[in-house]
């Protein structure tokens, strides 16, 4: 069946007349009449009773009215379905992420999008977690993954547990004995509060009723890492921030402590609106990434 005849014919009772169904749909009434009886024709029944007054859907045609608005609200679903899917995705898409992620998942993002779909618009901003929150509740970016669990407003999955380590340079050798009393009077190179990492660490000593010999407090995690490399003191990241270091030599990385301190990191984004074509996109993109292998702990 024509899903056309069923669009004039909803037309035509909408209309309650023919004359006017014709205008609406820009048809000439002797053409739209003739459709009307090529459908009537199809379904051997009658469809609408006529009179001087207009014309009003029989029993068979208020059945087929109902059914063939649900038709053809079908049709527009698949056709719009169909064109999405070919249809390249544009637009921009803001990521948030805190800077010791930007190895183990912005960088692979930036290739995958770049190849995928170089149409698309990639933003991507380096935060703490707390701030990351702030701006995706407030719609200032679209995902975020983060070290603060999302509720209320935002939903999520945690999609990566990793070791804090500490990270110093070859010129600071440490033992493996070394005690957590022993790191806590080296010289520390930390974010300032409030920052995840950073109250990991002054949990973890405060629970031995330590407290950590911060020299310098630095935000900036380049600048942290470079303060280590130096020599101005030890610091505190996760392994994937610093492979290429390690692998070079430039820094040296050791567990805190008998049992590794692990920080759990989520993809998050705000429960409404529904994500655009391009931001669901990128979530599936980051959910794969997640799913890669990690790198190896300390």
């Amino acid at each position: 069946m024509d899903t056309r005849r069923l669009k004039y014919f909803v037309q035509i009772v909408d209309s309650g007349s023919i004359t006017r169904a014709a205008a609406v749909s820009g048809v000439a009434q002797p053409a739209l009449s003739q459709q009307l009886a090529i459908l009537e024709n199809d379904l051997k029944v009658k469809l609408l009773d006529r009179s001087v007054s207009g014309v009003k859907p029989t029993a068979a045609g208020r059945i087929l009215y109902a059914r063939a608005q649900a038709i053809l609200r079908q049709f527009d679903d698949l056709r719009e379905a169909v064109h999405r899917e070919v249809r390249p995705l544009s637009g921009t898409v803001i990521v948030g992420m805190p800077p010791t992620m930007l190895a183990r998942f912005g960088l692979p993002l930036i290739g995958k999008v770049c190849t995928q779909h170089p149409e698309m618009r990639l933003q991507i901003r380096e935060e703490g977690s707390l701030v990351l929150d702030e701006l995706l509740a407030s719609g200032n970016i679209e995902l975020s993954i983060s070290a603060t669990r999302p509720e209320g407003a935002l939903t999520g999955e945690e999609i990566l547990t990793e070791a804090i380590v500490l990270m110093h340079p070859p010129s600071m050798p440490l033992p493996r004995s070394a005690t957590l009393a022993d790191l806590a009077r080296l010289p520390w190179v930390l974010p300032r509060r409030p920052n995840a990492i950073r109250t990991l660490i002054d949990a973890a000593f405060a629970s031995n009723n330590l407290s950590v010999n911060v020299v310098v407090e630095i935000d900036s995690l380049h600048s942290a890492m470079e303060s280590v490399r130096r020599g101005f003191g030890v610091g505190a990241t996760t392994m994937g921030a610093i492979q290429e270091d390690l692998q070079a030599g430039t820094l040296v990385a050791r567990s805190l402590g008998d049992s590794p301190l692990m920080r759990s990191m989520y993809l998050a984004r705000r429960r409404s609106p529904a994500l655009t074509p391009a931001a669901d996109f990128v979530h599936g993109l980051l959910r794969d990434i997640a799913a890669e292998d990690v790198p190896a702990q300390a």
